[in-house]
């Protein structure tokens, strides 16, 4: 999107701490803390402090590994956007493609 002169939602991932640490101390709280491998807002949190957002990191890498996803556990932490957000999902199967887009009411407003 930045190649494109797009602005794109501030970000950091990993799977150590040390991974997204320079993030969480330059971004402005608050900050989303979600699992990369996830699904609707499952373990996703609105963290207000660094202390807190270090926290859920934690949780979520432990938590991640108790179930089995060693390889691919990931969290990312993202800026906070508050507003409405679109989502439209496509697919396309033998030259059909269908366009889905609907209208999400943040549960941070």
């Amino acid at each position: 999107m930045k190649a494109a002169g797009l602005r794109s939602v501030r970000q950091a991932g990993g799977k150590t701490l040390a991974e997204v640490e320079d993030f969480l101390r330059t971004e402005p709280f608050p900050v989303v803390v979600k699992p990369v491998e996830s699904a609707g807002s499952e373990g996703v949190k609105l963290c207000y402090t660094h202390e807190e957002a270090t926290h859920h990191f934690d949780l979520l890498m432990h938590s991640q590994r108790k179930v089995g996803n060693r390889d691919g556990s990931a969290v990312l932490c993202q800026e906070f956007l508050k507003g409405k957000e679109y989502v439209v999902d496509t697919v396309s199967r033998d030259g059909v493609h269908k366009v889905l887009s609907k209208l999400l009411l943040s549960f941070y407003s």
